[in-house]
């Protein structure tokens, strides 16, 4: 027996096992459980139009076929009560729908007819003039927006420039052209009244080139994103032929320093078939400097820190103050 007074010794608890890691093979899901698979969507069948029989008993009558939507000629009954069937109308020339009637009486007593007429063509060419001026201007307008610069921006294989976006928009926009000279003298002159605008003067250079003679008078405003000395005094002396321009926009590249005068030396020796051209063509010899105008990397110099900046506006006066002097 334990000595009195002795304590009872607690029996010591047994430690619980530890958890046990699962491995690899125990987090894989058990081969025997079905996934879920999500049903395929059956493929719409294309509407089957059955054509009805034509009976042509007089001539000049419009020719229109006539399809009924399904096999069957008898409408089928929709989810709301009603019955319906579709109708498919084709033609070769342009119609419009008239107006419908019930027959009563004779061998078609309570048959509905559905009254077809061609379609009147609107006398455009009766609109007067300013009219059909402003036709032409949402006509040709890029996204609907009226005056929108136009982009010239790729070329093709035969290394044509044209405007890839324009003609994204509507590549037969300018299929108007076609339509009988009437339209043609008319339309084409809005047509190149719109803002062109290149990457360069190596691309102005290869526009001027492709573009025939008789066209180059209709061009009124350009916008040149690169002046680009190798290929400027080319492209300038092809510009002369635009004897109608009305502004010239160079964005970037002109000069790169802070002498005006220099400026104008240079950029004279480039543009001065132009400058006399658009001179001779207003009546004013200086007239060709005030269609020009420039973006702010277009005339540039450098500041203590070898920091390009732009002119200020007195520096650009008196730049183009020089042109005027040397093109009178």
């Amino acid at each position: 027996m334990p000595p009195k007074g002795s304590k009872k010794l607690k029996a010591e608890a047994s430690p619980e096992p530890a958890p046990k890691t699962p491995t690899k093979a125990s987090k894989a899901a058990p081969k025997d459980i079905p996934t879920k698979q999500t049903p395929s969507k059956k493929p719409k069948e294309p509407t089957v139009f059955t054509k009805v029989p034509k009976e042509t008993t007089t001539t000049g009558v419009i020719p229109i076929d006539v399809q009924l939507e399904g096999s069957s000629q008898q409408a089928l009954q929709t989810k709301t009560g009603g019955y319906r069937v579709g109708l498919k109308l084709d033609s070769s020339i342009a119609f419009s729908v008239s107006k419908t009637y019930m027959i009563n009486g004779g061998d078609l007593d309570g048959c509905q007819v559905i009254l077809l007429k061609p379609a009147k063509p609107f006398k455009f060419l009766e609109l007067p003039k300013e009219a059909r001026k402003r036709v032409y201007m949402f006509y040709f307008a890029q996204r609907g927006v009226i005056n929108e610069p136009i982009v010239l921006d790729a070329k093709r294989t035969n290394k044509d420039v044209y405007s890839k976006t324009y003609a994204d928009g509507s590549k037969n926009r300018v299929g108007l052209l076609a339509v009988n000279k009437e339209v043609y003298d008319e339309a084409i002159q809005v047509f190149y009244a719109h803002t062109l605008r290149l990457e360069s003067t190596t691309t102005l250079l290869d526009f001027m080139g492709q573009i025939p003679t008789n066209i180059k008078p209709y061009l009124k405003s350009l916008t040149i994103k690169n002046y680009i000395k190798t290929s400027s005094r080319n492209s300038m002396h092809f510009l002369a032929e635009a004897k109608n321009l009305t502004r010239l926009h160079f964005e970037a590249g002109v000069f790169g320093e802070g002498d005006p005068v220099k400026a104008a030396k240079q950029f004279y020796a480039d543009a001065y078939k132009f400058l006399e051209a658009i001179g001779a063509g207003k009546g004013d010899k200086t007239a060709g400097v005030d269609v020009l105008s420039f973006g702010k990397e277009a005339l540039q110099s450098k500041d203590d820190k070898k920091n390009l900046k732009p002119w200020s506006d007195v520096l650009v006066e008196e730049f183009k103050e020089n042109l005027r002097l040397k093109v009178k």
